[in-house]
């Protein structure tokens, strides 16, 4: 007879050596598993954008090239007008933050790891400019956790890579006011 243990169970490629590749696993199994940790990534991380661009382009571009979702490609085609070169993401910063936000939804679900990204990204390109986002940021990814993400253990490892980054780029702004970001 199957239990909810048994329902919750997901097929899972097996990392330990034995002959089964693939084992299943519960679903606290699988949290189990996720480890972040964002100094010691194997993403290629750069130190300067490329040459007349910003991180948020190139991440955007990047994405682009490996994202075909539906959703993903309408706010990739809406949106790269917007932010060609820095000036234009800082002068537009708060249409692609609300675009970003209003896309952390359930439904885009094959879209949530780029749109994640590109927050992070986002707050890479504008460091100071970005902690008056962050309480929205909370808010959004909250609200995307009791739509039901909570129970996506690869969305949850992606929501806290993204927070992750995110902290990493805006640590030394943050420290300033203590505070104001622990409430």
């Amino acid at each position: 007879m199957a239990t909810v243990a048994h329902a919750n169970a997901v097929k899972s490629l097996n990392k330990s050596s034995g002959r089964r590749r693939f084992v299943f696993k519960t679903f606290s199994q699988r949290l189990e598993e996720i480890e972040i940790d964002v100094y010691k990534s194997l993403d290629n991380v750069k130190s300067e954008p490329s040459e007349g661009s910003s991180f948020f382009k190139d991440c955007l571009i990047e994405w682009r090239e490996l994202n075909t979702a539906e959703d993903f490609i309408s706010y990739y085609e809406e949106i790269m007008p917007l932010v060609q070169t820095l000036p234009l993401v800082l002068l537009n910063k708060e249409i692609l933050f609300s675009k970003l936000v209003s896309r952390l939804q359930m439904k885009a679900r094959l879209s949530l790891e780029p749109i994640l990204r590109l927050i992070a990204a986002l707050s890479r390109d504008l460091l100071e400019d970005f902690v008056p986002f962050l309480p929205r940021v909370v808010d959004s990814l909250v609200s995307l956790l009791k739509s039901g993400a909570d129970r996506e253990a690869e969305i949850i490892e992606q929501i806290f890579s993204s927070w992750s980054y995110i902290m990493m780029y805006l640590q030394k702004y943050l420290i300033r006011d203590i505070r104001h970001v622990l409430k």
